[in-house]
């Protein structure tokens, strides 16, 4: 066809709009104008993504309390000291008049003795005292474990276009 036929101009105005649509295409129209109406093509990506699970995990541990328990522990001990005792008399002379003349008034005392004398003794004493005392416990404990799944997912795209219908 021509350039300046029904057809070229069609075909013009069909390549401005940014679709192509060849001459025998248009030729085989009998008279009537292709009807172009809006569409839309959509696009489909499948694919795996990473995603984070957190997955209740249950330990039991065996702990050891300790704790104490007051308890009194009686001793007994030895010890030194000193005792004051006797050990023997002793005359103690004593006159009236000093220069021994007569008469004079003599006495005669008799005083005891002492000495400091060490003598052992057994004390009895207590010290309170907290005794160890350990006891096993059974702990439960759940923790929340991360981990890694690969799950599917699907993006569309969805753009316009333009189509032709007969």
């Amino acid at each position: 066809m021509p350039d300046g036929s029904k057809g070229g101009a069609l075909t013009r105005t069909l390549a401005l709009a940014g679709v192509f649509v060849s001459q025998a295409a248009i030729a085989d129209m009998p008279g009537a104008l292709a009807l172009i109406e809006p569409a839309i093509v959509q696009y489909r990506w499948e694919f795996v993504v990473p995603e984070w699970v957190a997955e209740p995990r249950t330990v039991t541990t065996v702990l050891v309390v300790p704790s104490t328990t007051p308890r009194r522990v009686d001793y007994a001990s030895l010890e030194f000291d000193t005792a004051e005792r006797p050990i023997g008399v002793v005359p103690v002379f004593s006159c009236k008049y000093g220069d021994f003349g007569l008469p004079n008034a003599c006495v005669t005392t008799w005083r005891t003795l002492y000495a400091d004398v060490p003598r052992a003794v057994i004390r009895h004493d207590y010290v309170d005292v907290d005794v160890p005392r350990l006891q096993a416990n059974s702990v439960r404990q759940t923790f929340d474990v991360p981990r890694l799944v690969w799950k599917r997912a699907s993006l569309v795209v969805s753009l316009p276009a333009v189509a032709i219908r007969d």
